[in-house]
């Protein structure tokens, strides 16, 4: 038969005959055409009624035939569905693949069905079961026809001419003979087609008892497989991963990523479970580690990600569950972009906006409103800014917990009347869910108002003064934000004060300089101080700071004066002199000291004619020479110390009222002066040439140090000459007080006497 009954023997539950069957296709076709002819002469009524036997025997084959397909197919695609079923069944509930990849699998399973459908049943029906191939099937299984079946079919479709007609209805009737002992049956293999029929009714029935007994898995199935649904498959162990939604954690970049999966208690806890991530690299298994118990009823495991900088697929495993379809997306978390830091300064600073350079630490005047703008690097969600003071937080500004806009990138905060330190801690969180990684944090911190500095002092002025001294002060008085006043302020041992602004400082000046050419000078006269009065004298200045109701105030040491008489400030300035006398002819004796020992130690002549002295000769003389030299450098530091002191002593007169063109010659010009020239220029010389010094200029040197030491001996003689003046002086000052002495005791006599007179009878 074309198309099946010409296929191989067994095919389409036939069974093989061993006889040769021709099936070219050109014999195929012709018999096709000729069964569609008409007889080529009319036969006999015994022959026709023979004829119909035959071909009701092929009508009956080839509609055994078709039911054999029928029967075939249907249990070939009960199998194939049941497999298909089975099979994705199975697939899906130990795998649990994507979407991605059940959809196709289904649909594949779905084409391959319909190709069953095609090949076994469709194609096969649709093949034409002619009679010629049908005859040459019977005859294959039953050789008595001895081929006279094929050739009644045949002959009798031929259109006339050349053909016998007793001797076809001869061979029709021999066919005829042999139709009663033919079962068409025979020539199909019905065990094997029980056999397929019952295991395709089998394979069905599995399918429905399944979804009769098992709804719920169908459905779960139906839900999955066909509808591309992603709803799990119930597990003994039940793993749910901790921070996904919809599958997916986004997590900052670069972070440890703490992947935390748990398993229900109230399923099968698994003894291990693991971690696949899937990179750039490739697939990767670790193991997660049980954290602690179980609590809430709930096994947790976990497993540390460290520096998470791409995109990871996970999967985790553990008992017979599967988490799949999980991805760790990698962004980048939220961040300070740039903060703007505004101050509005206090009155007592003449207010005003200063703008602040952002830093870790920000430092602003005690008392100012500051407006901090933080500007991120992403949209935010949420933003908090805290302020840490003495360990208490407190919340300076927030963003709002409802829908923020989407464009929302800034938080700010206004901190009124800034007084001490305080920590600054920004938390951002982004539309993704991710905070800033680090703290971001900076230090704001009041800067008090500092007290007034005063660094003042007296300026040629001691311990003792005169009624009518003048006191001048120098140095400089500072604030760091401006000056309000400053005064002088003396108090007297009594208890009266006296208080003196200084003029010159100006409100709001920042420094106020007292040089020592244009001092501050404090006049003692006005105040009509007696002697032996004891003064207390300190300088004080105050800011414009109100913050604490009262402005800052410092003051300088107090300095404290005795108020003598002018002779009793003189024999303290003289008995200065003195000393200073002393000091210098002890500089003077050292001087010469050294100068003896150059002269002294005698170098042995020279023996040759050149002059050049014996070997030792050079290394005494340049030894002395050194000595010389070191007296010469000690000599200019203390020489130019005395001259100085001298110097004070003129200017301690002159503040004190006492200084004449007597005390100005003598002080300065015969003693002050010609120190400071020795200091200045002539021991500095003689130290140079002590330094460069030879062997032969031992004579030079000696010279040069005589020279020096009969400018100070000079020096020396009027300080001499001044002390026999000012014994004189003293000695005078001692009988002016015998006198006075001696008158007040005749005053005291004369009124003792007189009180007796008056008292006798």
């Amino acid at each position: 038969m074309p198309g099946v009954d010409c296929a191989p023997p067994g095919e389409a539950g036939l069974k093989p005959i061993p006889t040769r069957v021709v099936t070219h296709p050109t014999e195929s076709r012709a018999l096709a055409t000729a069964v569609d002819r008409p007889a080529a002469a009319p036969l006999s009524a015994p022959a026709s009624i023979a004829l119909e036997r035959l071909r009701g025997l092929l009508e009956t084959l080839r509609r055994r035939t078709r039911h054999w397909i029928w029967v075939e197919s249907l249990a070939l695609l009960g199998l194939a569905v049941a497999a298909l079923f089975w099979g994705t069944l199975l697939l899906d509930w130990l795998v649990e693949p994507p979407q991605g990849v059940r959809v196709p699998l289904l649909w594949g399973g779905v084409l391959g069905l319909a190709v069953l459908v095609g090949i076994k049943l469709v194609g096969r029906l649709q093949a034409k079961l002619e009679d010629p191939s049908l005859a040459t099937l019977l005859e294959r299984r039953y050789p008595a026809f001895r081929d006279s079946l094929s050739t009644a079919i045949e002959l009798s479709s031929r259109p006339g001419g050349g053909v016998d007609g007793t001797l076809l209805e001869t061979t029709i009737q021999e066919a005829a003979a042999v139709v009663g002992g033919v079962d068409p049956d025979a020539l199909f293999r019905r065990r094997s087609l029980v056999m397929l029929a019952l295991a395709g009714a089998l394979a069905v029935a599995s399918v429905v008892g399944l979804a009769l007994a098992r709804p719920a898995v169908a459905n779960l199935w139906m839900r999955r497989m066909v509808l591309a649904q992603n709803e799990p498959w119930p597990r003994r162990t039940s793993l749910e991963a901790v921070g996904f939604t919809d599958g997916v954690r986004k997590v900052a970049r670069g972070s440890d990523v703490d992947v935390i999966v748990t398993a229900a208690a109230a399923g099968e806890i698994p003894e291990m479970v693991d971690l696949r991530c899937r990179g750039a690299g490739g697939w990767r298994t670790d193991r997660m580690g049980m954290r602690g118990g179980v609590a809430d009823g709930a096994q947790a495991f976990g497993h540390l990600l460290k520096g998470v900088s791409e995109d990871l697929t996970l999967e985790v495993r553990g008992g017979d569950a599967r988490l799949r379809g999980l991805l760790l997306k990698v962004v980048d978390a939220p961040s300070l972009e740039r903060v703007e830091l505004t101050a509005t300064l206090p009155a007592y600073l003449g207010g005003g906006v200063r703008t602040l350079a952002p830093s870790r630490l920000v430092q602003v005047p005690r008392g100012s409103t500051v407006e901090i703008v933080c500007h991120a690097t992403k949209p935010l969600a949420s933003a908090t800014l805290l302020a840490i003071a003495d360990g208490r937080e407190e919340t300076l500004a927030t963003l709002p917990t409802t829908p923020a806009p989407a464009t929302a990138r800034q938080i700010a905060a206004r901190l009124e009347r800034v007084e001490g330190e305080r920590g600054l801690v920004l938390r951002l969180t982004d539309t993704d869910g991710l905070e800033n990684r680090e703290p971001i944090g900076f230090v704001l911190t009041a800067v008090p108002d500092e007290v007034p500095q005063v660094a003042v002092k007296m300026q040629g002025i001691s311990t003792a003064v005169t009624p009518q001294a003048r006191i001048p002060l120098e140095g400089a008085i500072s604030d760091d934000h401006g000056l309000a006043a400053a005064a002088v302020r003396i108090s007297v041992a009594n208890g009266d004060e006296t208080l003196l602004p200084i003029g010159r400082v100006a409100t709001g000046a920042m420094v106020v300089e007292l040089p020592a050419d244009a001092p501050e000078v404090v006049r003692l006269e006005p105040l009509a101080l007696a002697p032996g009065r004891t003064l207390g004298l300190v300088v004080s200045a105050t800011d414009g700071c109100a913050l604490d109701q009262l402005p800052n105030t410092s003051s300088s040491d107090t300095w404290t004066l005795q108020v003598v008489t002018s002779e009793a400030l003189l024999a303290m300035l003289e008995a200065r002199e003195v000393l200073l006398r002393r000091r210098f002819e002890s500089v003077i004796e050292d001087l010469q000291q050294a100068r003896n020992a150059l002269a002294g130690e005698g170098v042995p002549a020279p023996e040759n004619d050149a002059g050049v002295p014996p070997e030792g000769a050079g290394a005494v003389v340049a030894a002395q020479a050194g000595k010389v030299g070191e007296a010469a450098a000690r000599a200019t530091g203390e020489t130019g110390e005395i001259a100085g002191a001298f110097r004070l002593i003129r200017t301690e007169l002159d503040n004190n009222q006492l200084l004449s063109p007597e005390l100005q010659t003598r002080v300065v010009t015969q003693i002050a002066e010609p120190l400071g020239s020795i200091a200045s220029a002539g021991l500095p010389a003689l130290l140079a040439a002590s330094r460069r010094a030879g062997p032969l200029d031992r004579e030079g040197l000696l010279r040069q140090t005589d020279e020096v030491l009969a400018r100070m001996r000079a020096v020396l003689d009027r300080m001499m000459e001044l002390e026999s003046f000012n014994e004189v002086i003293e000695l005078l000052r001692g009988v002016i007080r015998t006198q006075e002495e001696i008158r007040a005791d005749t005053l005291k006599r004369q009124k003792q006497r007189a009180r007796e007179a008056l008292q006798q009878p």
